[in-house]
């Protein structure tokens, strides 16, 4: 292969990686030697780059757009009319006619029948990277402008088929702890609260997002028994876990370990936002006896 044919195909490789326009994906990789790796790493660290990828790949043209937009609409429709016809069943049994749904809102029923029709149990862990992209407030709600844009950010996901493979994707992508979606990325950059984290990897970036999401409303901590359940769900797909020979180094062992500790030296007490945060680098350092970790000082922080 000549050096032009190489790096035509290195070119190509590039901006299947990162969507990066034909002018940033050849400035890069010239900077860069035309190798990839380093290259990409780079196209992570330059914000410009990012925001012209990210215009690039949601330029749809009107009629497009409003299709999509069509067919993800009936889809929340469908969602979120089935969940009601559920809850209204369940409620009238309870405490006489039930009261007007929330046209722009699917509730837990409707995510029930959202994650039959996907052929996905709601206790998978691919569940929390999809409520993150569709911006889910809480456990099974979801309202109709997140969900729309969500799915169109997912590769324009806009049929139940699509959806599906989008949802193979996903779990790869957090498996493997890959940048977000660039849209994404330029939201989080945009928004102070978020903007320093912006370029975390999509494990990091859901692990985050759980402990809102798990908490209970008007809660300001998680409660114990639901952190002990999402740490179950989650901390298996982390990179620093031992699964499947992949070289993580913490294990269930220790995740039992810290469980324990939880339930049995701590009251019961609820888990802070800080706790919560911190336990990921914690599994990233703790030895497999948890010896130099000092339980005592984490219990008077606690």
């Amino acid at each position: 292969m000549s050096s032009s044919a190489k790096k035509e195909a290195i070119l190509r490789q590039f901006r299947q990686l990162t969507n990066a326009t034909p002018q940033d994906a050849h400035r890069i990789l010239k900077a860069h030697g035309y190798r990839i790796e380093p290259a990409t790493d780079a196209f992570f660290n330059d914000e410009q780059a990012q925001v012209n990828a990210s215009a690039s790949s949601s330029t749809l043209d009107k009629k497009t757009e409003r299709e999509v937009k069509e067919r993800l609409n009936a889809l929340f429709d469908r969602f979120r009319d089935a969940g009601a016809a559920d809850d209204d069943d369940d409620d009238e049994e309870e405490s006489g006619p039930a009261q007007p749904e929330d046209p722009d809102t699917i509730s837990i029923g409707g995510a029930l029948k959202m994650c039959e029709a996907l052929q996905v149990s709601p206790e998978d862990v691919v569940f929390l990277p999809l409520s993150f992209y569709l911006k889910s407030p809480s456990i099974g709600t979801f309202t109709r402008t997140d969900y729309v844009n969500g799915w169109k950010m997912l590769d324009l996901s806009d049929t139940i088929d699509k959806q599906k493979k989008t949802l193979d994707k996903l779990r790869q992508e957090l498996l493997e702890n890959k940048p977000l979606r660039l849209e994404r990325i330029a939201e989080e950059k945009s928004n102070p609260a978020t903007a320093a984290s912006a370029n975390k990897g999509l494990y990091e970036k859901v692990y985050e997002y759980t402990y809102g999401f798990a908490r209970r409303e008007g809660q300001k901590s998680l409660a114990l028994e639901n952190a002990l359940a999402f740490w179950d769900l989650v901390l298996p797909a982390s990179p620093t876990f031992d699964s499947d020979g992949n070289g993580g180094k913490f294990t269930q062992q220790q995740l039992d370990l810290w469980k324990q500790f939880l339930t049995q030296q701590t009251g019961g007490r609820a888990v802070s936002k800080d706790t919560w945060t911190q336990f990921l680098d914690f599994t990233k350092e703790i030895n497999a006896d948890f010896s130099n970790h000092d339980f005592d000082e984490e219990e008077q922080a606690g």
